[in-house]
């Protein structure tokens, strides 16, 4: 019995061990990333959808996603209860600029001890809501399945191509890639109508999705 107790506790301390050793490698990156973030998110307060730009080049617009494309800002809104910016990412060097709910800049902020950002509250989760958009969500995701670059589309669409986030501009798609361990998927609202298609971090997209059983 004490050997067996013995081989329980070592497995214990191991496992132990490496989800430190997990957390803290995390940790380091979001501390090493954030000055990077918090510089980027100081450009982009001073950016208009007139300001020149990089093609390919992301960035937030007065509150809104924005991508370069033909020497100009094509921007398009967030998600409700999400936020643009600039934040450090937890598994490699770098920087991504996306959309994100604001629970998760506020977090990443703090982990990374950068100065917060003026974001609205968080309010709560509403289950219901979630529930009522889902359907919804469900059919668009079906349908993205079926697209490519090659689609036809209608100036101003936004959709999920082959995993990527795409506009529609010029009848045609545009599509950037998602953050690291993001996906793009059409989203059910929590707090109004209907839904929104975005990139998202990969659990709270599932969780979503599961709890308004569009999967």
């Amino acid at each position: 019995m004490r050997s067996l107790s013995f081989v329980f506790l070592a497995v214990y301390s191991t496992l132990f061990a490496s989800a430190a050793s997990t957390y803290s490698k995390r940790q380091s990156y979001l501390q090493q990333n954030g000055p990077a973030a918090e510089a980027l998110n100081n450009q982009y307060a001073s950016l208009t959808a007139d300001s020149p730009c990089t093609e390919g080049q992301d960035a937030c617009i007065q509150g809104q996603f924005g991508h370069c494309y033909q020497g100009r800002y094509l921007t398009y809104s967030c998600p409700d209860n999400w936020a643009c910016a600039a934040i450090p990412n937890e598994w490699s060097v770098g920087t991504s600029t996306t959309c994100d709910s604001i629970s998760d800049i506020n977090w990443r902020n703090q982990q990374a001890g950068i100065s917060k950002r003026a974001v609205e509250t968080l309010q709560t989760r509403d289950i219901a809501q979630l529930k009522a958009n889902g359907p919804a969500a469900k059919v668009l995701n079906q349908q993205y399945a079926t697209l490519t670059t090659s689609s036809s589309c209608n100036d101003g669409d936004v959709a999920c191509v082959q995993g990527q986030f795409a506009h529609c501009y010029q009848s045609r798609y545009l599509t950037y890639s998602c953050p690291t361990d993001w996906t793009c998927q059409a989203l059910p609202n929590e707090h109004s109508n209907g839904t929104t298609t975005t990139c998202d971090y990969g659990p709270d997209a599932q969780w979503r999705l599961t709890e308004a059983g569009a999967l």
